[in-house]
């Protein structure tokens, strides 16, 4: 009996360190919120779409949309990687980070292509029309058009 007692004792003084040693670093990441501000939020979507137009524009030969596309909303872009660029810059991991995201979004896009060549090429020639008929409409589109493999912060 007293034996039990001491391996519930070395059990759950185990289980403590465990606890603590998985909590604390836990604990100390939950003290240093990663929230995205609304401009960022709206950053990681335009890119989201923006890799699904690029793949487009390679993959099915879209190229010149692909083009009108980026001068009609050079600004957006510039201004949407900034937001991101300032994002991994404040939570840590800076430009690998990014490039990482960035890359991740470009393999499910050519992915989401492969499955599906025509009716990818089908949809993405309809956003760019969309895009080309009302401009305004930018971020509806890119909410929208998010890769759901792909996390977002």
């Amino acid at each position: 009996m007293i034996r039990m007692a001491i391996r519930r004792a070395s059990r759950a003084a185990c289980f403590a360190a465990i606890v603590a040693g998985v909590a604390g670093p836990l604990a100390a990441q939950a003290a240093q919120p990663q929230c995205v501000s609304l401009e960022e939020a709206d950053a990681f979507r335009l890119r989201h779409l923006q890799s699904r137009l690029m793949v487009a524009a390679l993959g099915c030969n879209q190229q010149a949309a692909y083009k009108t596309f980026v001068e009609h909303f050079r600004a957006s872009l510039v201004s949407a990687g900034g937001y991101m660029t300032d994002y991994y810059k404040r939570i840590g991991g800076g430009q690998a980070a990014l490039n990482k995201h960035i890359t991740d979004l470009a393999n499910a896009a050519g992915l989401h292509r492969a499955e599906s060549p025509n009716e990818y090429c089908t949809q993405a020639w309809n956003l760019f029309w969309s895009l080309e008929q009302d401009p305004h409409a930018l971020s509806k589109v890119a909410e929208d058009n998010i890769f759901q493999a792909i996390a977002q912060p």
